[in-house]
């Protein structure tokens, strides 16, 4: 419970580092273990809260494939399991686009995520997040 509580703050302080970087491109992350699964809230400017909207629905129907970890040579280290949440827009645009969005992935490892990680967000978008300082 401390656990899921201190995640939700962390999550938060995406929130609060976000506005403050209103319209500039931002990928960040952070990260919980729940025992074997590694749980990400990715702060993206890469895609609108639309665009993963219609991803989480198309990796639920099958149509897409799951978020991929990948380390810095391309090798997978994790799939994502389970739904793709898609928790609100945020004001992190990247490449053009409007705004961004905060999701929430499920993977299964137990490994602890450096602090800098690729998470493909689809098999031609691989995207370098950073981990939110606390």
């Amino acid at each position: 419970m401390i656990k899921r509580l201190s995640f939700i703050a962390s999550v938060l302080l995406l929130f609060v580092g976000a506005n403050r970087a209103s319209a500039a491109c931002v990928n960040r992350y952070v990260s919980r273990t729940e025992g074997p699964r590694t749980v990400l809230a990715l702060l993206t400017g890469k895609l609108t809260f639309q665009e993963a909207q219609a991803l989480a629905e198309a990796i639920k129907s099958k149509q897409a494939p799951p978020l991929e970890w990948v380390d810095e040579s391309g090798k997978t280290v994790a799939r994502q399991t389970g739904d793709l949440k898609v928790v609100r827009p945020m004001p992190v645009a990247c490449d053009g686009k409007p705004s961004g969005v905060v999701m929430v992935a499920e993977f299964l490892t137990v490994i602890t995520p450096p602090k800098k990680i690729t998470v493909k967000l689809n098999p031609d978008t691989p995207v370098v997040f950073e981990q939110q300082a606390e």
